[in-house]
């Protein structure tokens, strides 16, 4: 039903935006990894959003597969880690996400979703902070023009 009722016209919306210069990001929920390849075809170029407490989501799969072709998005457990994780593992999973998906460029790092009320600012802070020293780290900057690189690739 997807494929024939709602693919081609996301197709065609996707197409005019790409004919303006801009650029396409989609926002998922849950388990996608089997929706992956039908979002690629219909043209996005960022997938917004990864849940990887849903059942089948697996960033490093996500990444070999189809990070030469798509811009990720998101992925700190807002169901999970955020709310109910300390700092130290809060450091943990952001390190982990820019390890694997970050690899090479062509990510963006955030929460799977909405930051929650009555999610510790302690782990908000430690999110941000470890993105931070990411940022400033000599090793992760020289590769980080590859992110922009990833966002263009269609």
């Amino acid at each position: 039903m997807w494929e024939k009722h709602i693919k081609p016209h996301h197709a065609r919306i996707n197409d005019m935006i790409h004919e303006h210069g801009a650029r396409v990001i989609y926002h998922t929920d849950g388990a996608v990894m089997e929706a992956v390849p039908g979002l690629i075809d219909m043209g996005i170029d960022v997938l917004q959003a990864l849940q990887f407490d849903a059942e089948g989501m697996d960033a490093r799969l996500l990444k070999e597969t189809y990070g030469d072709r798509l811009c990720f998005q998101g992925g700190v457990s807002v169901q999970q880690t955020l709310p109910f994780g300390s700092p130290e593992s809060v450091r943990a999973e952001v390190e982990e996400r820019i390890a694997v998906l970050g690899r090479n460029g062509g990510y963006i790092l955030g929460p799977s979703h909405a930051i929650q009320a009555g999610t510790p600012v302690e782990n908000v802070f430690a999110m941000f902070e470890t993105a931070s020293r990411y940022r400033n780290d000599k090793q992760w900057s020289a590769n980080k023009t590859d992110a922009g690189d990833a966002s263009q690739r269609t």
